[in-house]
């Protein structure tokens, strides 16, 4: 039953010890289970990777530790606090209306050191260490207050497992600079291979460096560093610096990792390839639907979005020539580069790429590299434009869910794949046909 925004918005938290103590001893199970799930990528011989990669990886270990006490103990001690659920939306408030004044100081703060003026710039530092101060003293209440909204939605959709109090997995993520993953693709192919998940703090030039170093290494790979804003540990950690809605967004889509760990299709995840892309795009789509709720839940705003139906197999209407469309060009780019790899045109392939890239930047979409790294990380999410839209999952997974009486249907549905072909049989089933 649909609940309204002021009484739904987050679970009580004057919880019983005897109910606390049951959430932790079921928290750290799967701590344990989804420590190894932050591999992103599957194995291969990477020695030389393991040598230029390791003065910039992240300590997933010490981090997992850290957080997953800090989170726990924080919330033991606050058992029985009595803040209500207007207080918790004031600090939400609070917290993210601090975000663009951040933003605007650390720029600040970039301006005066590169014009050389110490003393502006002691000024500027002040200002964003007293923003950055005041959004830590917010964050564990700003968490918790996103984790009971993002469950109640869950559990509202009926997606989230429920034994009696606990919801399974918790929903449990804690806010980290988004951290850095190297991404690699053969030069002749697109294909995401392993990749490593670095510091957050790697700076450009080092990026720069180390995808060179990589390439050095092997004449016949492609590599980029890309910038994300979530990753499944437990808790998992998502960007401080999103807007509220598409934070939420990213909550449910690394906790949709967490559940599905305990799938078929969540424990395929390493597989790669198809079932790799099923599993991002899946958690794509319940994102959308979780995340709007979560949002009402919150605040009140409701998102519109048109019912749920299958995707037009049918051409695109003709592009107008006056307005640049990102979507068509990236596709036109993907297209044309596996039609020239298909051919063993891979020099001429990255000169194709090179263009294009230059041709963004002259549209004011400044990208540092365009190769076959790039489509692989954006290809893995089917519905990502960037990826060149040739990846079919994203438009099979839709023509499911409009056929599915539900989310948690649709959802159930999907967790049991395990092998490729499998969801294609399913959309086709449903009346998915490829697009002309």
């Amino acid at each position: 039953m649909a609940q309204n925004a002021e009484t739904a918005t987050l679970a009580p938290r004057g919880r019983t010890a005897a109910a606390a103590r049951l959430l932790r001893r079921a928290a750290a199970p799967a701590a344990l289970a989804l420590l190894l799930f932050v591999s992103v990528g599957r194995g291969d011989a990477i020695g030389a990777l393991d040598r230029a990669t390791a003065p910039y990886q992240r300590d997933l270990v010490l981090w997992e530790a850290s957080h997953f006490l800090d989170k726990w103990g924080h919330r033991i001690a606050s058992i029985g606090d009595d803040d209500d659920a207007e207080a918790r939306r004031a600090a939400v408030d609070e917290f993210f209306s601090l975000r663009e004044p951040l933003a605007r100081a650390r720029q600040d703060l970039s301006a005066a050191l590169a014009a050389g003026d110490d003393g502006d710039a002691q000024a500027m530092l002040a200002d964003a260490r007293a923003i950055e101060q005041r959004r830590a003293e917010l964050q564990p209440v700003v968490e918790e207050a996103i984790e009971a909204a993002v469950s109640a939605s869950l559990l509202e959709l009926e997606v989230i497992d429920a034994l009696g109090p606990l919801r399974w997995p918790p929903v449990d993520f804690t806010f980290a600079q988004g951290g850095l993953v190297l991404v690699r693709s053969p030069r002749d192919r697109v294909e995401r291979l392993t990749d490593r998940l670095l510091r957050a703090d790697v700076d450009l030039l080092s990026q720069a460096v180390l995808e060179e170093r990589v390439e050095a290494d092997d004449d016949g790979m492609s590599a980029l560093v890309v910038r994300i804003g979530g990753v499944a540990t437990y808790p998992a950690h998502v960007t401080p610096n999103a807007a509220l809605h598409p934070t939420l967004a990213l909550v449910v889509h690394e906790w949709m990792h967490h559940w599905l760990i305990f799938r078929p299709l969540g424990r395929a995840w390493w597989q790669g390839g198809e079932l790799t892309s099923i599993n991002e795009t899946l958690a794509d789509i319940v994102a959308e639907e979780a995340g709007d709720l979560a949002l009402f839940k919150l605040t009140g705003q409701r998102v519109e979005r048109p019912p749920w139906q299958p995707p037009a197999a049918q051409p695109a209407p003709d592009p107008n020539p006056d307005v640049f469309d990102f979507n068509r060009f990236m596709r036109e780019t993907r297209v044309r580069l596996d039609a020239l790899l298909a051919e063993g045109r891979v020099a001429e392939a990255e000169v194709w790429l090179e263009e294009r890239r230059l041709g963004l930047q002259e549209r004011g979409v400044p990208l540092r590299k365009l190769n076959t790294a790039y489509f692989a990380f954006y290809g893995t999410y089917a519905g990502d434009p960037r990826g060149g839209g040739v990846n079919p999952i994203d438009g099979q997974l839709r023509t499911l869910r409009a056929a599915a009486p539900s989310l948690a249907a649709f959802v159930d549905q999907v967790a049991r794949i395990d092998r490729p072909g499998e969801l294609e049989e399913a959309a086709r089933a449903a009346g998915w046909r490829p697009a002309p």
